[in-house]
């Protein structure tokens, strides 16, 4: 394990994060590393941001501790402004997401800051810990007194006396943690879900997937759902018996596939995958996402009785 790391939503109240901070260091717990995440077009968040990094090199307690951004952006590459439509929220659900699994991946034990910026972006947060989190990791919330909140506004003050600001514990499950069939599921895009809950494929998406298929070789038809039903290139090309060059040549013969059945769109792996998901679970003999739910929990419900 690298270390504990704290990464924390950040709105336009700077002094939220160092409230935090400074409650974890009076139990005794000090992160290597402080990450904070932001929508980063939005020149309210990114002043908080320039606040916390002249607080980081002035403070002391603070100064061998590095702040680090994690500045959410669009599709394609431009910072966001803000989560106020459901693009952006998918948007940025699908970065929060992939950072906590890269985080865990590498050996971070996380603690988890959810008060400060848009609350959907602590929820996210919040999500992103259950889905990837494990039994060692923390979620955390803060209280600070009404009688302070005036005086320290938009970082005003960025301490209070010890003891003034509440940190609460958050209880959190990480189910996947437990039941690795969930995974597949809770890793799921926002519109693959709503899809899933009843939405379904419009008539003229199935149309177009039905002709990518028929155009495909058999053993591009292999590859695509291998990759529909894996979340790395690596994992899909373990699923062939494949060596990634041989996946990436049927997977770059799949693209140009799609992007003829779609001109309109921006399609890369991540749309293939979300679209063809679904379509191949509903339509094309692929095990359902609920019998392979039912087989993992079967299998981990057997091995914590045993």
């Amino acid at each position: 394990m690298l270390g504990e790391r704290l990464l924390a939503s950040l709105g336009g109240q700077p002094q939220i994060l160092t409230f935090t901070l400074d409650a974890l260091l009076a139990r005794g717990i000090r992160p290597q590393v402080v990450e904070v995440v932001f929508p980063g077009g939005n020149p309210v968040y990114q002043a908080a941001f320039r606040r916390l990094q002249r607080e980081f090199t002035r403070y002391q307690a603070y100064q061998s501790i590095p702040l680090q951004a994690c500045s959410l952006t669009d599709r394609d590459g431009h910072p966001l402004p803000d989560l106020l439509s459901d693009l952006h929220l998918d948007e940025a659900w699908q970065q929060v997401r992939d950072r906590v699994r890269t985080l865990k991946a590498e050996g971070w034990r996380l603690h988890f800051s959810i008060t400060g910026g848009r609350r959907a972006l602590g929820l996210m947060l919040y999500a992103a810990a259950m889905t990837y989190g494990s039994p060692q990791d923390k979620v955390w919330h803060i209280y600070t007194p009404p009688e302070w909140l005036a005086q320290v506004k938009d970082g005003a003050r960025m301490h209070l006396p010890q003891g003034t600001v509440r940190l609460l514990e958050i209880p959190f499950v990480p189910w996947t943690a437990y039941f690795p069939g969930l995974r597949s599921l809770l890793e799921m895009s926002p519109e693959v879900l709503r899809r899933l809950m009843g939405e379904g494929l419009d008539e003229e998406t199935q149309r177009r997937c039905a002709r990518v298929w028929a155009r495909l070789t058999p053993r591009q038809k292999d590859a695509l759902r291998a990759l529909a039903t894996t979340e790395t290139r690596a994992e899909a090309a373990r699923a062939m018996g494949v060596d990634l060059d041989t996946l990436d040549s049927h997977r770059k013969a799949i693209l140009r596939v799609c992007r003829a059945a779609w001109p309109e769109a921006r399609v890369d792996l991540r749309f293939v995958r979300r679209v063809f998901r679904l379509w191949l679970t509903a339509t094309n003999g692929l095990p359902t996402l609920r019998g392979d739910f039912q087989e993992e929990m079967g299998m981990e419900t057997t091995n914590f009785s045993s």
